[in-house]
């Protein structure tokens, strides 16, 4: 089960979206980044989780995901006399391209529950 397949990335962003010989690789990446975020694929896939899919796909083609991240400022020092200038950053911290904000805003539209974890079923006697 996926989010998207390519007929799913065709119609709702255009034949011409990518050339075909990189269409299958987009739509394997962009259904890795929604199940990384999610930690399943729901069943039914809506068209909302469709669409999140498309955007991570124009966020790959835009080389805005999957082309390294950039790191949150935490503290930065500035010095007038003799130029100092200091820089720390958030560990482990990134910025979001629109597009990421956006698929995230279509997932978090459908109220999911969030699984990033394996889970056993407890059941109680």
């Amino acid at each position: 089960m996926t989010f998207i397949t390519i007929a799913d990335a065709e119609t709702i962003l255009g034949a011409d979206f990518a050339p075909d010989g990189d269409k299958a690789r987009l739509v394997l990446l962009a259904n890795t980044w929604m199940k990384n975020e999610i930690g399943y694929v729901p069943d039914p896939v809506t068209d909302n989780l469709k669409l999140g899919s498309c955007e991570i796909i124009k966020g790959i083609l835009a080389n805005e995901i999957y082309s390294g991240k950039e790191q949150e400022l935490k503290r930065k020092k500035v010095k007038a006399d003799t130029v100092e200038s200091e820089k720390e950053y958030q560990d482990g911290s990134y910025s979001l391209s629109s597009f990421e904000q956006i698929a995230l805003a279509l997932i978090e539209a459908e109220g999911l529950p969030k699984h990033k974890f394996f889970t056993i079923p407890l059941i109680r006697n």
